[in-house]
């Protein structure tokens, strides 16, 4: 996300149930807002981050002006899901590229996993996830601007029209 915008932006939030019922400002919620470039800053993410509310502000990093800002498509379909989907609702939201394909797998949320005995391990929701203007992933996807089917008839033909639309979209940029 951070390489869509030149500067600081909010990308969105996680909020827990327990933040959301207390009251919150979204603008006061604890920052992330720099991928570690050192293994040995992941040590000090998980004591910042690890022991606190899961309620957290994403934002990007400010990585300065790009050759091909304005000139981005993003595919999505249905297999698109967490991480993917809060890449396309930014960069939707933000006016920061076209959206090609069909409608996300609508699947975005934080969760903690436990281990449940005989080798299973069990996952549960810890905190939803919204886009900075407040709109929720979880079941209901992130559409399009540009819907596109992609069938096996397609593929098996050797055509990806996603893909053919993405690269019209973007050249005539």
């Amino acid at each position: 996300m951070s390489y869509l915008t030149p500067g600081k932006k909010e990308v969105g939030y996680s909020l827990t149930r327990k933040r959301r019922e207390n009251g919150y400002a979204r603008e006061k919620l604890p920052r992330f807002g720099q991928i570690p470039s050192h293994k040995a800053t992941l040590l000090w993410l998980a004591l910042r981050y690890g022991f606190i509310d899961k309620s957290i502000l994403v934002v990007t990093e400010g990585l300065g002006p790009q050759k091909f800002h304005g000139r981005v498509a993003i595919l999505v379909n249905e297999h698109t899901a967490s991480a993917g989907e809060m890449l396309a609702a930014f960069a939707e939201e933000n006016g920061l590229a076209t959206i090609v394909g069909t409608k996300t797998a609508a699947r975005l949320l934080s969760g903690s996993t436990f281990k449940a005995g005989s080798g299973y391990i069990v996952g549960l929701p810890a905190a939803a996830y919204l886009t900075w203007q407040g709109k929720l992933i979880e079941g209901k996807g992130v559409p399009p601007s540009v819907p596109v089917e992609l069938l096996p008839d397609d593929l098996l033909a050797g055509q990806d029209p996603q893909v053919q639309k993405a690269i019209e979209i973007v050249t005539g940029m």
